[in-house]
């Protein structure tokens, strides 16, 4: 059994739901959101968020930026990478 295979199992609203709890707890961890930038005012997390549509995740980091839809395997793969304890996007994630 791959260590994919349970997160594949998991309705896209699941998936969408967990993924959206650690986007949430980066945006509220000072070290993890820490302030970015020139004048040191851009953080990486700014009202994140995940949520499900009929076919896919959609993932987003910072409001104004819009978000990015994943399929089913990309939002599975990703969850894995986050429940594993890592901290980052899904560009990172995901290779």
């Amino acid at each position: 059994m791959s260590e994919l295979e349970p997160y594949l199992k998991l309705s896209l609203s699941e998936l969408a739901s967990r993924i959206d709890a650690h986007l949430k707890r980066f945006e509220a961890d000072p070290e993890i959101n820490a302030p970015r930038g020139e004048r040191m005012q851009t953080t990486p997390y700014f009202r994140a968020g995940a949520g499900a549509t009929r076919q896919s995740v959609s993932v987003g980091y910072v409001d104004y930026h819009g978000s990015t839809k994943l399929t089913r395997e990309q939002a599975a793969r990703y969850l894995a990478w986050l429940d594993a304890g890592n901290v980052g996007k899904h560009t990172v994630a995901l290779g």
